[in-house]
């Protein structure tokens, strides 16, 4: 890895990165400097051959993330706020979406509004049995911008989507389960042991084959199914680039 960072804390370890929102006196909420770090980190990550697989969460047992941090929004010029909305938004809507190895939220506590739009842009989520979810932005004279307009409705349903986001409510990891938001749910104590097998068990797994299956998987929600079957060939064509499916085949038929 490149600089030092203050806000986001990256470890690696046996193929996977472990991300940490490193603003626990604030419940890891989101100011400029954290989302310029994340934006760097997460293209390093993509790039990086040692990195299979990546976990991100925060830092504490309070927060996975809050959001925003509406004190610095507050402070901004109404220059400033449309300089980041035409300039960083872009970039932070889909930094951790990007990454082409697989991706898991370990939500940790409370998550809500912008946490919810990081979680959205992970492939999975396992949360804690105690995490609390809710996209209030409209509450506050404002809408989820970053994502959650058009991720949530295809992660959990169109009527569902408008539900959660036109009333703001909170929801707990049961129900976040349930509609389709997050994979599983686990004790508190055992959010990010849990997260960190998941991401190993990925990783155990070809690299190639992993990211053109994710690839393949994803054009599902962008494309109609013709288009969406010529991608999957094409991604699966891409896996024939890599030796690994022989010796794994034919480790399979030994058996």
């Amino acid at each position: 890895m490149s600089n030092p960072r203050k806000f986001v804390l990256v470890d690696i370890d046996d193929g996977v990165a472990t991300v940490t929102l490193n603003r626990p006196e604030v419940m890891n909420a989101i100011n400029l400097a954290l989302r310029e770090e994340v934006i760097q980190l997460a293209a390093e990550l993509d790039a990086d051959k040692n990195v299979r697989a990546v976990v991100l969460t925060g830092a504490g047992d309070k927060s996975f993330c809050v959001g925003a941090d509406l004190k610095e929004r507050q402070e901004k010029t109404v220059e400033e706020m449309y300089h980041f909305r035409r300039y960083v938004n872009p970039r932070w809507v889909s930094a951790i979406a990007n990454i082409t190895k697989p991706t898991i939220a370990a939500v940790n506590g409370y998550c809500l509004a912008g946490g919810v739009e990081l979680v959205l842009q992970c492939d999975l989520a396992i949360a804690s049995d105690t995490a609390v979810f809710g996209i209030p932005e409209v509450s506050l004279g404002f809408l989820p911008g970053a994502g959650a307009c058009q991720r949530l409705p295809r992660a959990i349903g169109f009527s569902k989507a408008k539900e959660l986001i036109l009333t703001g409510r909170r929801f707990g990891a049961a129900e976040a389960e349930r509609i389709g938001l997050v994979t599983r749910v686990v004790p508190q104590a055992q959010v990010l042991r849990e997260s960190l097998a998941l991401a190993r068990s990925i990783a155990a797994n070809p690299s190639m084959s992993v990211i053109q299956a994710k690839i393949a998987v994803n054009a599902s929600q962008e494309t109609l199914l013709a288009a969406g079957l010529r991608f999957e060939n094409e991604a699966w064509l891409s896996c024939m680039l890599s030796d690994a499916w022989k010796g794994k085949l034919k480790d399979f038929v030994a058996k």
